[in-house]
C-alpha cells in the first residue's frame, strides 16, 4: 500500500513471470499509464516516457530489426545509460535474438575481441563512440548492420539521422517498424520465446585479464528479477536513480529490469546526476551504488554537518531516535530533513554491490533515517545471490540472506565457517 496524489494506492503485481518478454508485455499492460523512464532531452530537461510508449517502441524496433534479417542473430549494444539503450536491449532479447551488452569504456581492441568472440551480426552504438567505431567498422566489414543511437530521440524527437553515414538510427528503425506493423507485419509478435535458450551474452573480466562471455537464458534472468523483489520490497511508486552502467549484470538486473517488473520508474542520471541537481529534480526513492559511492556520500553528509557546527546535536538526536526502534526511523526523516533534501527528499534505500560495504557507513546512514544494504552476486547467477533485507533481517557486515529458492554453500570453510584458504 502507498499514497499517490493524497489517495490510498494499492500496488499491482504482475506475479510470476516465465521470461523477459512475458514480463515486459504484462507490466506494460498493468502499468501502461505509469512512467517507465525519465530521460533528458537535448535541452537537458527531464522527459517522462510511459510504459505504453515503451512497449510500442520495443515492438516497432523489434519488427524493424527482424526486417533487416537479424532474427536469431547476436546484436551487440554499446553506449551510456539512456532510453535508446533500454529499447534496443528489450527489442532484441524479447524476440529478435541474443543481446550482447558491452562496456562503452572498453578500449577499441577490447571491443574488437568481444565482437569477434560473440560473432555478432549487428552493433547498436551511441553516437559518442563514433571515434572508436570508425576503426572497428574497417576491421569488421562482414557485420551486417551498424545502428546509431541518435541524440534527441529519447523523447520521440527527430534530429539528424545516420543516413549521411550510410547507417540507420534507432529512431529511424522505430518509425520503420511502426509502418511495417501498420501494413500487417506480425513477425515480431509471432516469435515464441524459448526460456531455456541463450538470450544474453555478458562479458566479465572476473579474475583474468581477458573478458569472458557469460551465457544467460530468459529463465536465468527472469528468476533473479522475480526473487530479488521477494527479498526486498519495491512497488510501482518507486523511482530508481540510475548512476551505474547498465551493461553490467548488477545494474542491468536491479536498476533496469527489476523496476520494470514492478511498474516503477527509472531516471537515467549517470554519476554526474549526483552533483548536478538531478537528485532534487527527480526525487528518487531507490539508488544502486558501489561501496565507494555510499561511503563517500556518508562522509560528505558528516562533513556538511560539521561545517554547520551541528555534529553534537545530531549525535544526541541519533541516540534518542535509536532508542525508539522502528518508529524512530520515521522521526529521523523529520529531524534530519535537511540531509534527506540533499537526495531529493524521498530516497529510502541505497543498495550497494560489487564489493564489501563498510559497515560503519551502512549503520551511520541508518542512524540518519536512510537504509543502506549490501548483497552478493555473480554475473553467472544473473547476478544476485544474496542480499540483506532492510528493517527485517540485516547485518551490516554481512552479504545477507540467499534469495528465495536459492541455495548457497561455502566451499572448504575454516573453523569460523568462512573459506580463507584460496590456494
Amino acid at each position: 500500500m502507498g499514497i499517490r496524489h493524497g489517495r490510498l494506492y494499492k500496488d499491482k503485481d504482475v506475479g510470476h513471470i516465465t521470461d523477459i518478454r512475458d514480463m515486459l508485455y504484462r507490466t506494460c499492460d498493468v502499468h501502461k499509464d505509469n512512467v517507465a523512464f525519465l530521460a533528458k532531452d537535448k535541452r537537458g530537461e527531464w522527459q517522462d516516457i510511459k510504459y505504453s510508449k515503451l512497449l510500442e517502441d520495443v515492438k516497432a524496433l523489434g519488427t524493424a530489426l527482424m526486417d533487416l534479417g537479424l532474427k536469431g542473430k547476436k546484436v551487440a549494444l554499446i553506449g551510456e545509460n539512456r532510453y535508446d539503450w533500454s529499447v534496443s536491449y528489450l527489442a532484441t532479447i524479447c524476440g529478435v535474438g541474443v543481446i550482447v551488452p558491452l562496456d562503452s569504456e572498453l578500449k577499441e581492441y577490447e571491443i574488437e575481441n568481444c565482437l569477434r568472440s560473440a560473432d555478432v551480426s549487428a552493433v547498436i552504438y551511441s553516437d559518442k563512440l563514433d571515434g572508436k567505431m570508425q576503426g572497428i567498422k574497417q576491421k569488421f566489414p562482414d557485420i551486417a548492420q551498424y545502428i546509431t543511437m541518435e541524440k534527441g530521440s529519447i523523447a520521440g524527437e527527430t534530429t539528424k539521422t545516420g543516413s549521411d553515414k550510410g547507417e540507420l538510427s534507432v529512431e529511424q528503425l522505430i518509425q520503420r517498424g511502426k509502418k511495417l506493423i501498420e501494413q500487417g507485419d506480425t513477425s515480431y509478435e509471432d516469435v515464441e520465446i524459448n526460456r531455456e535458450a541463450l538470450a544474453a551474452l555478458l562479458f566479465t573480466s572476473g579474475t583474468s585479464a581477458n573478458s569472458k562471455a557469460v551465457m544467460l537464458s530468459h529463465k536465468n534472468i527472469a528468476f533473479d528479477v522475480e526473487q530479488m523483489t521477494r527479498q526486498v520490497r519495491f512497488t510501482a511508486l518507486d523511482r530508481f536513480f540510475s548512476v551505474l552502467p547498465i551493461h553490467h549484470s548488477f545494474a542491468g538486473t536491479c536498476d533496469f529490469l527489476m523496476p520494470l517488473y514492478k511498474g516503477a520508474s527509472v531516471a537515467y542520471a549517470g554519476l554526474r546526476g549526483l552533483v548536478d541537481g538531478s537528485l532534487q529534480k527527480v526525487k528518487p526513492t531507490v539508488m544502486l551504488c558501489v561501496p565507494e559511492i555510499v561511503e563517500t556520500l556518508y562522509k560528505e553528509i558528516w562533513k556538511g554537518i560539521g561545517k554547520e557546527g551541528k555534529a553534537d546535536t545530531v549525535k544526541k538526536m541519533i541516540k534518542l531516535t535509536n532508542v525508539l526502534g522502528k518508529p524512530g526511523m520515521y522521526l529521523k526523516k523529520k529531524l534530519f530533513a535537511a540531509v534527506h533534501e540533499n537526495f531529493g527528499g524521498r530516497l529510502r534505500l541505497l543498495i550497494s554491490g560489487a564489493g564489501p560495504l563498510n559497515p560503519e557507513a551502512a549503520e551511520g546512514l541508518r542512524d540518519l533515517g536512510l537504509d543502506a544494504i549490501q548483497g552478493y552476486g555473480a554475473t553467472e547467477a544473473s547476478p544476485v545471490i544474496s542480499v540483506n533485507r532492510p528493517g527485517v533481517a540485516y547485518k551490516d557486515a554481512s552479504l545477507g540472506l540467499p534469495l528465495p529458492e536459492t541455495e548457497m554453500d561455502i566451499y572448504n570453510p575454516d573453523d569460523t565457517g568462512l573459506r580463507r584458504n584460496y590456494n
